[in-house]
């Protein structure tokens, strides 16, 4: 019930790219993505909010040039880039109501984007002397599971049985049964069960998957380790691992989940490369330079 005195919340005026954000994240077409979809585009959009108040008609492509452009300077041009994918949605759902006629982020080029390093034994090391327990847990989870922050964040004691961590992707629904490789199982029985989760914070609280990235970030910065090494990075390092190890492109995918053989390929190629140059050359008949000449 409102309170003596207290005013209605303000709605933006009909028209403007405020009102027009919010009938977007109402919309059907909205809520017909995943969850996760959602998340990550109003996240994104909240980025304009500094001309949330034009007329939806007058917003033009320098706007979004220089929202893209002080993203790409602030936090680095995959946010860049995450900002031009809710932005293009946003307005190619407007036109699709007749709010507008022209898509001002559409043709708008994405930042250039390098692939993210893998981890290497080097930087594991270091982390597990530099890093909080916290953090020195997902790198350990992360290595012997191949999975991304939020599935390591989801995953719970329960879900360990007979020597299997069974895990659902949530991006891709995939369901995973990965054997407990006996150095992470000597892990587990070292870490604190204080909560069902199996990555909790300081406080024994769940972990979330910002924390993972927050923390390896501020880790960087401080010196702890490289920068430019997340989460993912050590989804990469697992593939690796698993490549130097002889295993095939479909056996690395049953522990990392790729649904494209292709990603885990590309993930794996310079080790399969090394690898698979190695037993060519040791193939090579070289005998002949031993032989001498008979006269």
């Amino acid at each position: 019930m409102k309170k003596v005195g207290e005013s209605e919340p303000r709605q933006p005026a009909q028209g403007t790219l405020a009102h027009i954000i919010r009938l977007y994240q109402g919309s059907v077409e909205f809520h017909s993505t995943k969850p996760k979809t959602q998340s990550v585009r109003s996240l994104y959009l909240r980025e304009l909010e500094t001309i949330s108040a034009l007329p939806i008609q007058d917003v033009k492509r320098r706007n979004i040039l220089t929202i893209r452009d002080m993203l790409a300077t602030i936090r680095g041009n995959g946010a860049a880039n995450g900002f031009l994918a809710a932005s293009r949605s946003l307005f190619s759902w407007a036109i699709s109501r007749d709010w507008i006629e022209i898509n001002p982020a559409a043709g708008v080029k994405p930042m250039p984007v390098s692939p993210l390093p893998s981890w290497t034994p080097e930087i594991v090391q270091r982390a597990m002397k530099t890093l909080n327990p916290t953090l020195q847990r997902a790198v350990i989870l992360a290595l012997f599971t191949g999975q991304r922050r939020g599935d390591l964040c989801r995953m719970k004691w329960s879900d360990i049985s007979d020597g299997i961590i069974h895990v659902t992707q949530r991006k891709t629904s995939t369901a995973l049964r990965i054997p407990v490789h006996a150095t992470l199982q000597a892990y587990l029985n070292e870490w604190p069960r204080n909560n069902e989760f199996i990555l909790t914070t300081s406080r024994g609280l769940p972990c979330r998957p910002d924390t993972l990235s927050g923390g390896l970030y501020e880790a960087a910065e401080e010196g702890k380790i490289p920068k430019g090494f997340n989460i993912h990075g050590l989804r990469k390092m697992a593939a690796t691992l698993l490549a130097e190890a002889g295993c095939s492109t479909h056996e690395i995918a049953s522990i990392t989940g790729h649904k494209s053989l292709a990603m885990v390929q590309h993930y794996t190629a310079s080790a399969n490369q090394e690898r698979l140059a190695k037993e060519a050359m040791s193939r090579i008949n070289a005998s002949f330079l031993n032989e001498k000449e008979t006269g």
